[in-house]
């Protein structure tokens, strides 16, 4: 699969490879066999569990029984390592260029059966924010007219995407 269907597909249910909000870490470990660090900070029940594995970042709370308060896909980070698209392709079978246009992904996103339109949650100099409340997903893009592809995506690249529970938009 390409990355955008891979991001298509995550904003249509809320989840990536089948990982989503509410999923405890044994899940997502089986789920997302990437490379990770794990970041533990808090005290307590307040303790959280960040987990970044490049592409992918995932908030756990709960401990000891960790999980999952948020996913995000850091799609800008593409642009400066092949070793994670290599990563990524190897190990989730999606196929990622260094930047991905909004564009391919819209048309990628339309073509899944029952997707919803996205509402337009904020549109900034520097960032468009759309969203899917049903499954959770802001997709955020590049919209500085400045902005060209290079260190970073340029205007009409997606930046990232934030999934958070439904039941919070």
């Amino acid at each position: 699969m390409t990355g955008a269907e891979f991001i298509a597909y995550a904003i249509a249910t809320g989840s990536a490879c089948g990982v989503k909000v509410g999923d405890n870490i044994e899940k997502f470990d089986f789920a997302i066999p990437l490379s990770h660090l794990d970041d533990v900070s808090g005290r307590g029940s307040s303790r959280t569990l960040r987990r970044d594995s490049g592409l992918l970042e995932a908030t756990f709370g709960g401990s000891p029984d960790w999980s999952c308060q948020a996913l995000s896909l850091q799609i800008h980070r593409m642009v400066h390592s092949k070793d994670l698209r290599d990563e990524v392709f190897e190990k989730l079978n999606a196929r990622f260029e260094p930047f991905t246009s909004w564009a391919d992904i819209q048309f990628e996103y339309d073509r899944i059966p029952g997707s919803l339109p996205l509402d337009e949650l904020d549109e900034a100099p520097d960032y468009r924010i759309l969203q899917n409340r049903t499954s959770g997903v802001s997709v955020h893009i590049v919209n500085d007219s400045q902005a060209v592809r290079g260190d970073y995506p340029g205007t009409g690249d997606i930046w990232s995407l934030e999934i958070i529970s439904p039941r919070f938009m």
